[in-house]
């Protein structure tokens, strides 16, 4: 992938950029909407689009996008993955769109199942024209790309599906554990553990709940030790789909 000047690119990779002098700070806020909270790219597909709003009706927005396997400190001079996305560097008029071309460029990927990567969008709002020295923020949205193989077996839901769930006892305390036997990954909004009808044993972890990979496992601590099990006790879940979209779901835990 080619890319900008390195002054250009230098500027657009800071998250905060700064004047020294008098310092007059933009309100700071994020005009750049994705078009979904994840893309999905076919095997099978030449490209595929992706969408980007500028929100924000008075300001335009100068706007850097690349991809990256998962390690979110690298550069986009860094980061090495199988697509190229265009245009890389383009401002946004207020209100306006600007779609972007993705492509595979063909390098081996597993056929057996999916493979994830992320879509990174930094915007930087423009220079005040009044003439006083600024600090401008950047704002970086990461959202998710899974390249899908064709022919895979079942659907992503399914997968949610075919989850199993244990419950561990570690020297952190009691652990809830998913292990996914499907070749599609699996996100969440939420999970929980319920002992009753309802969850009464949420877990100790950050807003944000690890995708379990295909064929792959995650484990979330609970807050609570948890003893003997009473008899329906069973995990309570969002799955999020393909159109970002929160799934109920519900299993048993596994003996």
């Amino acid at each position: 992938m080619r890319y900008p000047s390195h002054a250009l690119r230098r500027t657009l990779s800071l998250a905060v950029l700064c004047v020294a002098g008098w310092l007059t700070m933009l309100p700071a806020q994020a005009g750049v909407v994705i078009g979904g909270t994840r893309q999905i790219y076919p095997a099978q597909s030449r490209e595929i689009t992706i969408q980007l709003t500028n929100d924000d009706k008075k300001l335009p927005r100068l706007v850097q996008v690349w991809l990256d396997s998962g390690n979110e400190k690298l550069t986009p001079e860094q980061s090495d993955v199988p697509f190229t996305i265009t245009p890389p560097v383009f401002r946004m008029e207020p209100g306006k769109s600007q779609s972007l071309r993705m492509v595979y460029t063909k390098e081996p990927l597993p056929a057996d199942k999916e493979s994830a990567f992320w879509l990174n969008v930094l915007e930087v709002p423009p220079k005040l024209e009044n003439g006083e020295n600024q600090l401008r923020f950047g704002f970086r949205i990461r959202t998710k790309v899974f390249f899908r193989p064709q022919g895979l077996p079942g659907t992503p839901q399914d997968a949610a599906a075919q989850l199993r769930w244990s419950l561990l006892k570690t020297e952190q305390g009691s652990v809830l554990e998913v292990r996914n036997p499907s070749p599609y990954y699996v996100s969440f909004q939420d999970v929980a553990l319920a002992l009753g009808a309802q969850p009464d044993a949420r877990l100790n972890h950050s807003d944000q709940y690890e995708m379990v990979a295909p064929g792959g496992s995650q484990r979330y601590l609970l807050k609570d030790k948890v003893g003997a099990l009473p008899a329906g006790a069973h995990v309570q879940f969002s799955m999020i789909n393909d159109y970002g979209a929160f799934v109920p779901m519900q299993a048993a835990l596994q003996p």
